[in-house]
């Protein structure tokens, strides 16, 4: 039963991919959807791509090593920065017709500051010490 609701389930979403797939001509419309997201689903992705792998396996860590005080801040301060972000942004952004941040860094900066902050770095082996 479960194996057979697995392979339904990747059919289901390998049709889905293949009618979107029709619909897609150029690299906006991948990324964004060419523009043409209602308000509600753009707010509810951000948040999701916000809160994903973040919420799911950062914070039960962080409170299991600080307790609740630890993680109070995440859904405050995470809320409230893209909150700002879109009242203060966002509008500049999207009439830049930007992709990625990193085309704004283009834009601003120029190609090689884009490249160096579209290279993937591995994390500074730097141990933290919080307390």
């Amino acid at each position: 039963m479960l194996l057979t609701l697995v392979i339904a389930y990747l059919l289901v979403t390998i049709a889905i991919g293949l009618v979107a797939a029709k619909r897609v001509k150029s690299s906006a419309d991948f990324a964004i959807a060419g523009r043409h997201l209602p308000l509600a689903m753009i707010i509810t992705t951000t948040f999701a791509t916000w809160f994903g792998s973040e919420t799911v396996l950062g914070i039960p860590a962080k409170f299991v090593n600080s307790g609740l005080h630890g993680v109070v801040e995440d859904p405050f301060g995470a809320g409230s920065c893209l909150i700002l972000v879109g009242l203060f942004f966002a509008a500049k952004l999207y009439r830049m017709t930007l992709l990625t941040i990193s085309d704004y860094f283009r834009e601003r900066y120029g190609r090689s500051v884009e490249v160096i902050c579209s290279v993937d770095l591995p994390p500074l082996a730097v141990p933290i010490n919080w307390k």
